[in-house]
């Protein structure tokens, strides 16, 4: 506020401008009323004065000083209350404000401070209210254009140097910001995880109740950084919370006009993302479609097929509300991954809840998109250690006829993966192929039953040390030394087991084709 501006509001408008004609664009920052001398204390730049010198009506020459110190001390100016214990102003005084441009401001003796300084606070409060929404940094995100719901969760974790992310109604996550720390609230950071802290069904019920009062919600709990909750909406109706963490104190004065644009903005952002993955599932399906009618008229070009399997897919059963369709946050994080290829095109598709890639490409790239899948997932695990992810990856197909049956094998590759190799995340068919041929044979009783004959004597309780030092035995080749450091036993007791093997089985171990036929029969009952 001016003072120009001043001297139209309230009881103020019927003052005159005695001097300091040239200082009506001076900006107003407080009001105060003085009737004593000493001012060097407490005067601020942008102050106007309101004074009867009633303290000093005998000592024109400290009414001068006075003035002097506020010109000194950046002070807007000065209203004198004529007529009370005054009746004119020191000419000493107006030609001082006049030369440095100081208002001087006479009032009526009959003018009650009070009528002049409530309109003149309600305004600057307002000013002050304006100016917070102006500059706190929120105000700039909500007028900040945003192609995603992600873009703008990092922007506002730029803007609190913090972790943001929005939860679900049952505090399942659903995106976060590449800045992440745990806290009492929240210890994983893993799509769909849950908070840490005891009772958050709870809490977030009190949340949600808030919400109908109230368009954002300061958190303060001992243990728990504080955060501002931000409610997500759909027609009235809550569908996520977003928890901004924050430290300094400045960013929670903001209004509940600024965070409920902020709020609905980010509502809109989220549904975007929704119906932006919703519709391009439709356009991937037709886009494999026309790869798969063009694999017929290009013999160098070959598809493969990648099936992913993380706990946050497995935990992929529906939010707590119908708005949120947990498959397109899936799709949303594997889009980060099938980004890095360079070579080929790449796509995400989803069958019967399993997630798939779908590799456009030729053939003499395969070796390279494997290598270039088993770096990702080792640079994702290395980010998120607690929920790993693991990929199965098909063999190159030549003819769109094998499709659905690569899309067969390579799922069940996945489950033959975690059951034989259980310590690693990548399964590649040219590798573990054999195992699917062996999961089939265990389902004939021929198979079963020759297996059964040969491994019988090992299979009795009393013959367990046996078992188990062949299948480290065979493990390391035959090698006498590597198995009895495994074993943790001499050489001779360990000389002693194999010939005690031998005579139950039947047979020479170290002999070529009895080692096969004892892995082919342990490889059953292993997979049985």
């Amino acid at each position: 506020m001016r003072i120009a501006e001043a001297l139209k509001i309230g009881e103020l408008s019927e003052g005159t401008l005695i001097t300091g004609h040239e200082g009506l664009n001076n900006i107003i920052n407080s009001v105060e009323v003085m009737e004593v001398p000493e001012v060097l204390d407490w005067v601020t730049p942008g102050i106007l004065i309101m004074t009867t010198f009633y303290s000093i009506k005998d000592d024109e020459e400290k009414q001068v000083d006075i003035v002097r110190t506020l010109i000194e001390k950046g002070a807007s100016g000065i209203v004198v209350k004529l007529g009370r214990f005054i009746n004119k102003l020191p000419e000493k005084m107006i030609e001082l404000a006049s030369r440095r441009d100081f208002p001087i401001i006479s009032i009526p003796k009959n003018i009650s401070y009070i009528n002049i300084l409530m309109p003149l606070y309600e305004k600057l409060y307002e000013e002050k209210q304006l100016q917070i929404q102006t500059h706190h940094p929120f105000t700039q995100i909500q007028e900040s254009n945003f192609i995603s719901m992600e873009q703008a969760i990092e922007s506002m974790a730029e803007v609190v140097k913090a972790s943001v992310y929005v939860e679900d109604l049952e505090g399942k996550l659903l995106y976060r910001s590449a800045y992440f720390k745990t806290d009492g609230w929240r210890k994983k950071n893993a799509l769909f995880s849950h908070p840490q802290a005891a009772s958050y069904l709870k809490v977030i019920e009190g949340w949600i109740a808030e919400f109908n009062d109230q368009s954002f919600i300061i958190y303060k709990m001992q243990g728990y950084k504080n955060r501002m909750l931000i409610p997500l909406t759909s027609k009235n109706q809550i569908f996520g919370i977003i928890h901004v963490l924050y430290a300094d104190e400045k960013l929670a004065e903001t209004d509940s006009v600024t965070m409920k644009k902020m709020s609905n903005k980010l509502s809109e952002l989220f549904m975007s993302d929704q119906i932006y993955y919703q519709k391009n599932r439709l356009y991937e399906i037709e886009l494999m479609e026309s790869f798969l009618n063009d694999l017929k008229e290009n013999e160098d070009k070959g598809i493969t097929i990648v099936h992913f399997q993380a706990p946050w897919i497995r935990q992929s059963n529906q939010p707590a509300n119908l708005l949120v369709d947990s498959s397109c946050l899936i799709r949303k994080e594997l889009d980060v991954l099938i980004k890095k290829f360079e070579f080929g095109q790449t796509l995400i598709f989803e069958k019967h809840n399993y997630f798939y890639a779908f590799h456009y490409g030729k053939k003499v790239n395969y070796s390279m998109l494997v290598k270039a899948w088993q770096q990702i997932v080792v640079q994702y695990n290395a980010r998120n250690s607690a929920e790993p992810i693991r990929i199965s990856i098909s063999s190159c197909i030549s003819d769109p006829q094998n499709f659905d049956q690569s899309m067969h094998s390579v799922t069940k590759m996945m489950e033959i993966g975690e059951k034989v190799k259980p310590e690693e995340n990548v399964y590649i068919q040219d590798q573990l192929g054999i195992y699917e041929i062996l999961i089939n044979l265990t389902s004939e009783d021929v198979v079963q039953k020759y297996t059964d004959t040969v491994l019988s004597p090992l299979l009795r309780e009393e013959n367990d040390d046996l078992l188990h030092t062949l299948i480290v035995y065979l493990d390391n080749n035959g090698n006498v030394s590597k198995t009895s450091e495994k074993l943790f036993i001499h050489r001779r007791t360990l000389n002693y087991r194999i010939n005690k093997i031998e005579e139950e089985l039947n047979m020479d171990i170290s002999n070529p084709e009895a080692g096969f036929i004892l892995r082919f029969c342990l490889k059953i009952k292993e997979l049985s």
